[in-house]
This record gives structure tokens, sequence and C-alpha cells, in this order.
């Protein structure tokens, strides 16, 4: 799945190639996480600039997996000051699709899609990060165990009841959306 990368020998220069491959999917991590564009895009920026400035220190052979492990702690310290600061309330997002679609299909994807997201956020941070980093941007249970500091059959655990709770809290979610509003 990921290539193996030795940042460690190439120079400085060479660190657009692995912005260029990885700020996408850091920035869809990060935004799937928050809920917040901004928050996302500067999350993205802080991951980016530990990094570069980290990467004569790097030592692995896994650069995508060290790189999410860096988002991961920046959401998870942004999550705490949030929290105990503001409240955790989730913000609200919403996701975009194409509009090429036909009108009827587009409508009910960004809606599946709101619902998601709305689920998404109402799971514990740790079951949210490990649904993403397997789910949608397809990391090994390794990578992922490597990005959160964890062991593999933590991951594979923690993966099963995120699953659990994330289609106990869809169908819950779907079974509201159709109750009609009496207002």
């Amino acid at each position: 799945m990921e290539q193996k990368d030795n940042f460690i020998a190439k120079q400085p220069g060479d660190f657009k190639d692995l912005y260029d491959r990885y700020v996408n999917k850091i920035n869809d991590y990060l935004l799937r996480m928050s809920g917040d564009p901004l928050l996302a895009e500067e999350l993205t920026q802080e991951t980016f600039y530990r990094a570069f400035m980290n990467l004569r220190s790097f030592r692995g052979d896994k650069v995508g997996a060290w790189l999410f492990r860096i988002a991961h702690n920046l959401y998870v310290d942004e999550y705490r000051h949030r929290t105990r600061y503001v409240g955790d309330e989730p913000l609200g997002f919403l996701p975009t699709t194409s509009t090429s679609e036909m009108p009827e299909r587009y409508l009910e994807s960004i809606e599946t899609q709101k619902r998601v997201q709305n689920v998404l956020q109402q799971l514990p941070e740790n079951y949210r990060s490990i649904l993403l980093l397997r789910d949608h941007l397809g990391l090994s249970y390794e990578d992922i165990a490597d990005t959160i500091d964890k062991s593999i059959t933590t991951v594979k655990v923690t993966l099963f009841r995120a699953r659990t709770r994330f289609r106990e809290l869809y169908s819950a979610e779907e079974q509201r959306g159709e109750e009609p509003n009496e207002e």
C-alpha cells in the first residue's frame, strides 16, 4: 500500500514531493476529525511545518504513518484544548459533492454525507480517528498502530467497536431523518 520512503538521505527540496503526495490525505483526515475546514487547514499546515522541521531526525521507512501521527497528535492537542475551554460541541460541516449528478441523487448524497459527518462527530475521538484512518484513508493496521501509538491488537479491537458504534448511531440517525417533523 504505502511506499517505503527514506527521506533521511534526500535533500529538503524533496519535501515538496512529500507534501504533494500527502497534503490532501492529511487535510481530509483532519477535516473529517474536526468537522471544521479552517481548523483542518491550520492543522495541516502545522503538520507539514513540524514534519519539515524534524525531517532530518526522522528514523523510519513509513513517512506516511509518521505524518499521520503528527497530524493525529496535533488534532488531539487541539481537541483537548477546545473541549477544556469551549465545550465539546461538534462544529457543523457541509461536505461537497459534484453537482453534475442528477438533482435527486445529489441531494441524497449531500444528506448521506451530512448524516455520516454528524455520526462521526458523535463518536469518541479514538473511534473516529481509527475509522477514518482505516476505512476512509485505507491505512494498514500497522500504520494505524504507529500513528496512534497503540498495539495492532488494540487497533483491531477499537476498530471493531468503532464500526459497531457507528452502525448503531447511523441507524438511529436514519430513523430520526425518516420521521416527519411535527412543528
